[in-house]
C-alpha cells in the first residue's frame, strides 16, 4: 500500500492535472477505507464501538489525505523539524542542537519561536511538517505526557510513511525500551490518557503504536554520553540525508546537472589543504545565480559554515562595506547584526573566527573588483579547504581578483532548450501537436537564454496558434520588456565609448570578422582591442574559432531597441526602411552612420541627394547598393567610406573635399572628374581599378599604412618623390601598366609588396634591400621580371617569397647565378624563409643552397624540370612540400621526421608528388609518405599543434594494408556510431586511387581539368561535406595517363565537425558513405578505383624510434592494431614481390642485391618491426 501511495503521489514528468490530483485522492481515500474497515474486523470490541472508531479514522485519513493532496506540490521550506517536549530540553539539549544546525545552515522549525501568539498552532505544524525534509523526535521523560507532542508525533509518522521522510528518534535521558512499549514513566502517562479519553480509546492506541513505532527506530541514546558529541553525529547525519536529496534538482533547472558537476570539479572539493577560489561569469539571463544557488544546496553540507550574498553591488550601495561584512558573519558564525558596531569590529571578527572554519562563501553580482578587495575575504582569512565562488558578468574582473579558475556559463544546446520551452509553455516534457514550427521560431528568437526561454515560454502558456503567431510577430517590432530588462542591465559600467562599440555592433557588425571590424571602429576614432575585449569580457559578444565576432541575436535586438527607442535622433541606419524614412521626414542632420547591403526599393528617393544632406555623416558603408543621382558632397566630417557600388557614380570633386576621411574603400564605382587631392588624415586607401596614372601629388599621405590598388590604371605611383614613414602593405598586383617602381627608401618600413601580375614590371630596383622589416614579396606571375638583383639577400626579415610563373627571369645562364647566390643564399641573414613558391620557372637544377633554409615550412617547386633535390633532412619544420608536373624527377630527396605543426587554417599541409612520370623509388614514396603522416599526428598529440588535417598525393595503384577498411569502387560504407565516445579515437584516415588521362585534346575552350573530392554522406539524407584534392589539374600538364593515391587525414575535431553537419544530434550515423566523387573537365577524365578507410587510435601512434615501448599482439583488433604490425605486413608482401604498382611485370632485385634498388627505410621499418614483435613475444612468455 505504501508503495501504491508513493507511486501515485510521485511527480511525474508532465504537470499533473486537476483529474490526476481527484485520481489520486479517491484511491487513497478508498484503499484506506477498505483497509480501516477489515482491520476493524479483527479486533476484539464489540462490532458497533469497532464502526464507530472506524469511521473516526475514516473522517481523519479523509482530512489527511486533502493535505498530502496539496502538500505534494508544495516546496520544502525547512530542512529539519524537530518535535520536543519544551519543559525537558528547551534550555539545554534542544537550544545546542538548534545551535549547531544554524551553523551547519541547516533550516529547522522550531515551534516555540516561529508561531504567534493566539494563532491557531494546528494548520502551522501542518505546513511546516510538510515542508520539511527530516524529523528529529526528541523523546525525554515528559514528552508522553504531553497530548500535544504525541498529536504531532503521529502526524510526522503518518507523513513519512507516504512520502518516505526520514524520521530520526534521540532519546534524552529516556531508555529507548519504555518508549518502545511504553513502561515506566510513559506507562504512567499513558494510563491517565486512558482515562482522559476513556470514550476515544482509538486515540490513545494510535498513540501507543506511534511510540512503538518510532522506538524501534534505531537513534541515539543519550544516557551517559557527552551531548556534544551526540549532536555532532546527530547534525553529521542529517547533512548526510540532505545532500542526498539536494541531489536531485527542480525539472525547471533543465541541463543544471552537468553545469553542477564541472564547477564542482573546478572546485576542487576533494582536497582539503589549500583555499580554491573559482568565478562564474556569462551573459545576462543564462543562469549564473541559478547555478550557484543549485550548487550551493549541494555542496554547502560538507563545509563547516558557509555564507550566500545575493547581491553584493545592491549592499554595498545600501550598507556598504559593513553591511556586507554582516551578512557574512551572520551567515558563518551566526552572530546578530545588531552586535556589530564598526568596520573595525566586523573586519578583526572575520579575521580571526574564519581561519578555524572550512567555509563555504558565495557572493554575486560583483560588478567591481575594489568590492571584493573591501570585503575582506582573503584567502588567508579562511581555514583550509575553504573554497569562495564570485558570480559576475565582467570576466575581467575576476581575473583581476585572482580566482584560479573561471567557469563561463554557456548557452542551452537545441535539446534543453526544447525541453525547458516546452516544461513552460506546454507544463509537459514535449511540444503538443501543431505546435511545433511556431516552437522553433521562438527557440531560435531565443537561442539557447534560458531567460528569453522561461519568459516566452510562461507567456504563451495556455495561448492559442493564433495567439502564439501574434507574439511571434510582435516581438519582431517590440522586444519583450521582462527580457530587455535584464539585459539592459549588462551595459551598466560601460564607459561610453563601449557603450558605442556596442550599439555599432549590433546595428552593422554582428557576424563579420573581427579583424574588419577592429578596423571599422579604429578608423571610427574608437580603440576597438581594448573596447572589444571589454565587451567579451561582459559576455556581450564573442569571438568565434573563425574570428568572427557573434553577438546574441536579443542583446543585437536590445542594441538596435536602444537605437530605435532611447536615441531618437535615428543616429544609425542599417535597413533601407530606415533610411528611406529618415529622409522622407527631413531627418538626415542627425545620421551619424549608414551601413546598407543589397539593392533596396529606391521609393523614388534620390540616395546621393539624401547622403549628401547628412552634415553629421562619419560612416558609411554601400555594399551592392543602387545610388541614384551622382554624389556630388558627402559630409566632412566623414572619417570611413566604403562604397562596393552596384549603381551610382562619385565625382572625383567629393572626394577631394573629405578632409577628415582616414579609410577609403572603393569597389567597381564609376569615378568621374580629375582627382587632384586625397585627404592628409588618409590611413588605409583600397581603390579597385584605380582610373588614374598615379596618385594626386598634393596628398601628403604620411599616416597612410596600407595601400592597395589592385588591377589599376597607374603606371607609376606618383610624379614626384614622397616619403611615407607608415605605409606597412603596398598591393599593386594586376596592375598591368605598372612599369616602374619608385625608391624604396620612401616607405622604408614595409612589410608586405604585392606585384603579381605586373606583367609591364621588367626589374626591381635595387634599394628593395633597404626593407628590412619586409616579411612578404610576391613577383608571381610577372612575366617580363628579367633581373632580380643581388640586393634580396638584405632582406633579412623575409618568411614568405613567391617567384611562381616568373619564366624569362632565369632563361640564362647568369640568371641562375643570380637565383643560386640571391634567392636561395646560404646566408643566416634570410634564414627565417618560412614559404618560398618557385613552380612554373622552367628551372633545371635546384641549388645546395635549399638545404639550409632550414626554417621552411612550406615549399612549391611545381612544374620545374629539375631531374634531383638536395636534402630536406634539416628541414623538420617543413609541413607542405609540392612536386607536381616535376616531369623530369627520377627520385625524392631524403625527408625530415616533421616536428609538430602550427597550420594555418587557411592552408592545407602535406605532400604532393603527381604527374611525375620518370620517378622511380615507388616503394620509398609509399613507406615514406605513410611514416611522415604518422610523425605529424604524433607531433599534434604531443603539442599544441593546430592542423587539423593532411593531403598526401603519390604515384601508386592499390590501397596500401594499413588502411584495414578497403573496397572496389568509389565509395565505402562507414559506422561512425561505435567510436563516437571512444576517448581513444583521435581521426580518420582516408585513402582513394584514381587515374587520370589525356581525354580530348581537341577541347581547348577551358584549361581546368576535372576534380576530384572526397567526404562523408548520408544515403537517408541530401547532407553531405567534401574537400578538394589540392593538386593542379590543368589539360595542357597531363600528357600520359598515370594512377595514384590521394590520402587524407582528418583529426577527431574535424571529421566530428564533417559528421554534425549531416547528423547534429549524431544519433542516425549508420548510414554513413566515405566517397571520392569526381567532374571530370574539358580534355581530361578521372576515375575513382577503389578506396578505404581506417580509424586512427593513440595506440596507433607508437614512434620508430621508441623500441622500448610495448606494442600490443598481432592477435589483438585490427582498430587497436599498432601501425607497425600493418607496416610490417606491407614489408613482408612487399618483400617476395618488389614490382612498382604500374609496372606489375617488372622483375626488381631482392633484398641481398644492390641497396638502391631496396629503399633503406623499408629495411629499417620491417627490421624494427621485428625486433619490436621478438620482444612482446618474449614478454608475453
Amino acid at each position: 500500500m505504501r508503495n501504491l501511495i508513493r507511486s501515485i503521489s510521485k511527480p511525474q514528468q508532465d504537470k499533473p492535472s486537476s483529474e490526476s490530483f481527484e485520481l489520486f485522492h479517491i484511491v487513497f481515500y478508498s484503499t484506506a477505507i477498505v483497509l480501516v474497515l477489515l482491520s476493524s474486523l479483527s479486533l476484539s470490541a464489540s462490532p458497533l464501538s469497532n464502526l464507530l472508531s472506524s469511521i473516526n479514522k475514516i473522517i481523519q485519513i479523509r482530512i489527511f489525505s486533502s493535505v498530502l493532496m496539496t502538500s505534494s506540490l508544495k516546496n520544502n521550506y525547512y530542512d529539519v523539524f524537530v518535535t520536543f517536549r519544551g519543559e525537558d530540553t528547551r534550555f539545554n539539549f534542544t537550544d545546542h542542537l538548534f545551535a549547531a544546525l544554524q551553523r551547519k545552515g541547516i533550516f529547522a522549525f522550531r515551534d516555540d519561536t516561529k508561531l504567534q501568539k493566539g494563532e491557531s498552532i494546528a494548520p502551522e505544524l501542518i505546513r511546516a511538517i510538510e515542508g520539511s525534509q527530516v524529523f528529529i523526535a526528541v523523546l525525554s521523560k515528559n514528552y508522553a505526557s504531553s497530548t500535544w507532542c504525541l498529536r504531532e508525533l503521529e502526524y510526522i509518522l503518518h507523513y513519512s510513511q507516504v512520502f518516505g521522510r526520514r524520521v530520526l528518534p534521540v532519546f534524552y535521558d529516556v531508555d529507548p525500551s519504555e518508549v518502545r512499549h511504553q513502561k515506566g514513566i510513559y506507562g504512567e502517562a499513558f494510563s491517565k490518557h486512558e482515562q482522559t479519553f476513556q470514550h476515544d480509546s482509538h486515540v490513545v492506541q494510535r498513540w501507543r503504536e506511534a511510540l512503538t513505532q518510532v522506538g524501534n527506530i534505531s537513534g541515539w541514546d543519550l544516557r551517559d554520553k557527552p551531548q556534544y558529541e551526540e549532536i555532532k553525529k546527530i547534525v553529521d547525519e542529517i547533512l548526510n540525508i540532505l545532500g542526498h536529496n539536494y541531489s536531485s534538482l527542480p525539472k525547471e533547472l533543465v541541463g543544471m546537472n552537468s553545469h553542477i558537476d564541472k564547477v564542482a570539479n573546478l572546485l576542487l572539493l576533494d582536497s582539503i589543504d589549500d583555499v580554491r577560489v573559482v568565478g562564474i561569469c556569462g551573459m545576462g539571463g543564462i543562469g549564473k545565480t541559478t547555478l550557484a544557488t543549485a550548487l550551493y544546496g549541494q555542496i554547502s553540507h560538507q563545509f563547516d559554515a558557509r555564507c550566500f550574498i545575493d547581491d553584493l553591488s545592491k549592499i554595498y550601495r545600501h550598507d556598504g562595506q559593513v553591511g556586507a561584512q554582516k551578512q557574512i558573519l551572520h551567515q558563518t558564525l551566526g552572530v546578530e547584526p545588531f552586535q556589530l558596531c564598526n568596520l573595525y569590529h566586523t573586519t578583526d571578527l572575520m579575521r580571526r573566527r574564519l581561519r578555524r572554519l572550512r567555509v563555504l562563501i558565495i557572493v554575486d553580482n560583483v560588478d567591481k573588483v575594489g568590492q571584493l578587495d573591501k570585503l575582506g575575504v582573503n584567502r588567508e582569512w579562511l581555514g583550509a579547504g575553504s573554497r569562495i565562488i564570485i558570480i559576475s558578468g565582467d570576466e575581467h574582473i575576476l581575473k583581476e581578483y585572482g580566482v584560479d579558475v573561471v567557469y563561463r556559463v554557456p548557452l542551452l544546446n537545441w535539446t534543453n532548450s526544447l525541453q525547458l520551452f516546452s516544461l513552460k509553455a506546454f507544463k509537459l516534457y514535449h511540444i503538443i501537436s501543431d505546435y511545433e514550427e511556431l516552437t522553433y521560431d521562438i527557440l531560435n528568437y531565443a537561442n539557447g537564454l534560458p531567460l528569453a526561454i522561461t519568459v516566452l515560454g510562461s507567456s504563451l502558456f495556455s495561448r492559442s496558434i493564433s495567439e502564439w503567431r501574434s507574439e511571434l510577430t510582435k516581438l519582431k517590432v517590440s522586444p519583450h520588456k521582462d527580457i530587455m530588462d535584464v539585459l539592459q542591465l549588462s551595459l551598466i559600467g560601460l564607459m561610453e565609448m563601449e557603450k558605442e562599440i556596442f550599439l555599432h555592433i549590433a546595428c552593422f557588425f554582428n557576424g563579420r570578422e573581427e579583424d574588419y571590424v577592429k578596423n571599422v571602429l579604429n578608423y571610427c576614432g574608437f580603440h576597438a582591442d581594448i573596447g572589444l575585449r571589454v565587451l567579451v569580457d561582459n559576455s556581450l559578444i564573442h569571438i568565434s574559432d573563425e574570428s568572427k565576432i557573434e553577438m546574441h541575436g536579443l542583446f543585437e535586438v536590445l542594441g538596435k531597441n536602444i537605437v530605435h527607442e532611447i536615441s531618437r535622433k535615428w543616429s544609425r541606419l542599417w535597413l533601407h526602411e530606415q533610411f528611406y524614412n529618415v529622409v522622407s521626414n527631413n531627418m538626415e542632420i542627425n545620421v551619424e552612420a549608414v551601413v546598407l547591403y543589397g539593392p533596396g526599393n529606391e521609393k523614388g528617393i534620390l540616395m546621393a541627394e539624401a547622403l549628401s544632406k547628412m552634415n553629421s555623416l562619419e560612416l558609411l558603408i554601400l555594399k551592392n547598393v543602387k545610388v541614384s543621382g551622382s554624389l556630388n558632397y558627402l559630409s566632412n566630417k566623414l572619417r570611413y567610406l566604403e562604397w562596393e557600388a552596384e549603381k551610382g557614380i562619385l565625382m572625383a570633386e567629393a572626394l577631394s573635399k573629405m578632409n577628415s576621411l582616414e579609410l577609403l574603400i572603393l569597389k567597381k564605382v564609376k569615378v568621374s572628374g580629375s582627382l587632384n587631392y586625397l585627404s592628409n588624415k588618409l590611413r588605409y586607401l583600397e581603390w579597385d581599378e584605380y582610373p588614374f596614372l598615379y596618385l594626386p601629388s598634393s596628398s601628403q599621405l604620411d599616416e597612410l599604412s596600407e595601400l592597395i590598388l589592385v588591377g589599376s590604371s597607374i603606371t607609376q605611383l606618383w610624379k614626384d618623390k614622397k616619403y611615407l614613414p607608415n605605409l606597412r602593405n603596398l598591393d599593386l598586383s594586376c596592375s598591368k601598366n605598372l612599369a616602374t617602381m619608385p625608391h624604396f627608401a620612401e616607405f622604408p618600413n614595409l612589410k608586405r609588396l604585392n606585384l603579381e601580375g605586373c606583367v609591364s614590371l621588367v626589374q626591381i630596383n635595387s634599394s628593395i634591400g633597404l626593407l628590412r622589416e619586409l616579411v612578404f614579396l610576391n613577383l608571381k606571375n610577372c612575366k617580363n621580371l628579367i633581373c632580380i638583383p643581388n640586393e634580396i639577400s638584405g632582406l633579412t626579415s623575409l618568411k614568405y617569397f613567391t617567384i611562381c610563373g616568373c619564366s624569362n627571369t632565369f632563361k640564362n645562364s647568369k640568371a641562375h647565378g643570380y637565383f643560386s647566390s640571391c634567392l636561395l643564399p646560404s646566408l643566416p641573414s634570410v634564414s627565417c624563409l618560412s614559404e618560398i613558391d618557385i613552380s612554373f620557372c622552367n628551372l633545371s637544377q635546384i641549388p645546395d643552397a635549399l638545404g639550409s633554409l632550414t626554417w621552411l615550412e612550406r615549399l612549391n617547386l611545381r612544374g620545374n624540370n629539375f631531374v634531383t633535390l638536395p636534402s630536406l633532412r634539416d628541414h623538420s619544420r617543413l609541413e607542405y612540400l609540392n612536386l607536381e608536373h616535376c616531369k623530369q624527377l627520377t627520385s625524392l630527396p631524403e625527408l625530415p621526421l616533421p616536428a609538430a605543426i602550427k597550420q594555418d587554417k587557411h592552408k592545407r599541409a602535406g605532400m604532393f608528388i603527381f604527374n611525375c612520370p620518370e620517378l622511380g623509388e615507388r616503394e620509398q614514396c609509399i613507406n615514406m609518405t605513410l611514416s611522415w603522416m604518422i610523425h605529424f599526428i604524433q607531433g599534434k598529440q604531443d603539442s599544441s599543434a593546430s592542423f587539423h588535417q593532411i593531403d598526401i598525393v603519390i604515384p601508386g595503384t592499390e590501397i596500401p594494408k594499413w588502411f584495414n577498411n578497403r573496397r572496389m569502387g568509389r565509395s565505402i560504407s562507414i559506422d561512425p556510431s561505435p567510436i563516437v565516445y571512444d576517448d581513444n579515437i583521435i581521426g580518420i584516415a582516408c585513402c582513394a586511387v584514381f587515374s587520370v588521362e589525356l581525354f580530348d585534346p581537341t577541347k581547348t575552350r577551358y584549361e581546368w581539368g576535372p576534380i576530384i573530392r572526397l567526404g562523408f554522406k548520408s544515403s537517408n539524407a541530401a547532407n553531405s561535406n567534401y574537400v578538394v584534392i589540392p593538386v593542379t589539374l590543368y589539360r595542357h600538364l597531363i600528357t600520359v595517363k598515370s594512377n595514384h593515391m590521394w590520402l587524407i587525414y582528418f583529426d577527431r575535431e574535424l571529421f566530428f565537425s564533417f559528421l554534425r553537419s549531416i547528423d547534429n544530434t549524431l544519433w542516425e550515423l549508420d548510414h554513413i558513405k566515405m566517397e571520392a566523387s569526381v567532374m571530370n573537365g574539358q580534355g581530361l577524365h578521372l576515375e575513382v578505383k577503389n578506396c578505404g578507410f581506417r580509424w586512427v587510435f593513440k595506440q596507433d601512434q607508437q614512434p620508430f624510434d621508441s623500441p622500448n615501448n610495448d606494442v600490443p599482439g598481432k592477435e589483438e583488433s585490427h582498430e587497436f592494431r599498432p601501425v607497425l604490425w600493418a607496416i610490417e605486413d606491407e614489408a613482408q608482401n612487399r618483400k617476395q614481390d618488389q614490382q612498382p604498382f604500374d609496372s606489375p611485370n617488372n622483375d626488381v632485385p631482392g633484398k641481398e642485391e644492390s641497396h638502391k634498388f631496396r629503399p633503406a627505410i623499408l629495411w629499417a621499418i620491417e627490421d624494427e618491426a621485428q625486433n619490436r614483435k621478438h620482444k612482446y613475444n618474449k614478454s608475453s612468455d
